[in-house]
């Protein structure tokens, strides 16, 4: 049996209510325990480089830079890495990700 926290995240159990700024991009969300909301902080996943959160829907992997049939497209990085941000793409993968962009 889970326990219906309402409107808090499960995860850090802050208030995500309308007009507690951790509205937007909530989803219900339950785990063994307890039955409420996933905040959008909460949903954010490290950066393999730098280690710092990446906002939700923000990360950049090889799938978004390389074109299909492209063997680096499943794979990872060069350094081992999967899970960036813009700003930890390296030179050459920021190219390939503006080249990439235009034909999305």
């Amino acid at each position: 049996m889970t326990l219906n926290i309402g409107q808090q995240c499960i995860s850090c159990f802050e208030d995500t209510s309308f007009g507690s700024g951790k509205f937007v991009n909530r989803v219900p969300a339950e785990d063994q325990i307890h039955k409420g909301w996933l905040c959008a902080d909460c949903m954010s996943l490290d950066c393999d480089r730098c280690g710092e959160p990446i906002d939700l829907d923000e990360d950049i992997t090889p799938n978004d830079i390389y074109i299909e049939g492209d063997p680096r497209r499943e794979r990872e990085f060069k350094d081992g890495a999967f899970r960036v941000h813009a700003e930890c793409l390296t030179e050459m993968e920021a190219s390939d990700y503006v080249i990439a962009l235009q034909y999305d």
